[in-house]
């Protein structure tokens, strides 16, 4: 016969116990919801391009495909996040503040993330263009939050899954030399042997009763198949692929940049009249491929996953402040834990590959990775060894302190096994 009293008392310090760990930790689990959104980002004709400066004053002429900010909300019941994928080259904390200052005061997002691709066919989001008085961009940020909005009054229960394939594609363009010097070699059509790199493809599925509501997208090559001769708007790779993926399965594709601040596609600025266009439905249809099929194998979802985040915002001298007497840049990154296996780290600015490499590394989440250009856009983060080397991305085009990069990645990861538990306070 069953000690009812014993039997009572086991489930009464059952359930003291549950409620201490949530007093403790300010934290219950519940279903987890989701919500998408989509926005028009495409820039009026006319503008000046980002990315190349043998553009020189040329200006837009055309849109050969337009471009997008598209929106997944996630919440656990908890914590409630924003990530935030844009067809743009480049998007800064003053554009990320002025997003969140444009949202009602109880939308209730804990974090939100802005990733911009970096693709170099979209247009430079200056506060002046076309005037000062009614810049572009600002009609933009509006877009955003209205997005961010939307998405949130339209959520709906959902399962979250991830795993990962490869796609060799891409080619590391510094080229170091057995005297030490660096030779940039941006196009690599032969597919020579470079290194570092990451073939790895990370692929983040959201799905509802009725199918996909989201699949995110990390992957490391800069999105440069189209050259500065190109003057059409165009989200470049990343744009063709979101686009078959969603004709095939539906629902948002978003992607997620990685490490890629020294990884160029083998066919670097293919000029229009040779194949341009091409070469971005050729590669964007290689990603779209692997996709598909690393999608298709995730059978691990979780429909209560706690969502954890942390913001941290770092003081970083310039470059050339050898005694780092003066604060130039505030860097912010975050630490994103979706349930057991999923998270990601994000970062300011274009990262070296190798950084990329190191904290997924480390991490002892199964899924771990890495999206650069968020929240703001602070130019290069060579590594150290890099540094010492030089070249693009190394000696120029960046301006934060020497060892800026690992600095940002040690805190990430930190900030990631205390959010996983592997660490206490």
């Amino acid at each position: 016969m069953t000690n009812r009293p014993t039997l009572l008392n086991f489930i009464l310090s059952l359930l003291i116990s549950v409620l201490f760990v949530t007093l403790l930790t300010g934290q219950e689990s519940g279903q987890l919801m989701a919500g998408t959104a989509r926005a028009e980002i495409t820039g009026p004709i006319g503008s000046t391009m980002y990315g190349y400066g043998a553009r020189g004053t040329a200006l837009s002429t055309g849109v050969h495909d337009s471009l997008y900010a598209r929106v997944l909300v996630l919440d656990d019941g908890r914590v409630k996040i924003g990530i935030v994928t844009l067809d743009l080259g480049a998007f800064y904390e003053r554009n990320t503040q002025r997003v969140k200052e444009a949202l009602p005061e109880n939308a209730g997002f804990n974090q939100i993330v802005l990733i911009a691709s970096h693709s170099h066919s979209t247009p430079t989001n200056y506060d002046n263009f076309p005037t000062e008085e009614d810049p572009w961009i600002k009609k933009v940020e509006k877009r955003i939050a209205r997005a961010l909005m939307h998405a949130s009054e339209n959520m709906q229960p959902a399962q979250i899954g991830a795993g990962n394939g490869e796609v060799q594609e891409g080619s590391n363009r510094r080229v170091v030399k057995a005297n030490g010097e660096v030779f940039m070699m941006w196009r690599n059509e032969d597919r020579l042997p470079t290194a570092p790199l990451d073939y790895e493809l990370g692929v983040i599925s959201v799905r509802g009763e009725n199918g996909p509501i989201a699949t995110l997208v990390n992957f490391a090559c800069h999105p440069v198949v189209l050259g500065p001769d190109n003057l059409a708007y165009s989200a470049d790779y990343p744009g063709a692929m979101a686009r078959y993926v969603k004709d095939s399965i539906g629902g948002q594709v978003m992607f997620l940049p990685g490490a890629q601040g020294d990884i160029n596609p083998f066919h670097d600025k293919q000029p229009v009249d040779e194949g341009g266009f091409e070469q971005v439905e050729r590669l964007g249809k290689v990603i779209a491929d692997e996709v598909l099929r690393v999608r298709r194998r995730i059978t691990d979802y979780d429909s209560q996953p706690e969502i954890f985040v942390r913001k941290e915002v770092l003081s970083l001298s310039e470059r050339r402040d050898i005694n780092r007497e003066k604060v130039a840049f505030r860097a912010e990154i975050n630490s994103v834990v979706l349930g057991q296996d999923i998270a990601f780290c994000t970062f300011p600015g274009e990262f070296f590959v190798a950084h990329g490499l190191s904290l997924k590394t480390r991490s002892p989440i199964k899924n771990t990775y890495f999206v650069g250009y968020t929240n703001d856009a602070l130019l290069y983060f060579p590594t150290i060894q890099a540094t010492t080397e030089g070249g693009y991305g190394a000696s120029s085009r960046t301006e934060v302190e020497v060892g800026a990069g690992e600095r940002l990645v040690n805190r990430a990861l930190i900030n990631l096994l205390y959010l996983a538990g592997k660490i206490s306070p």
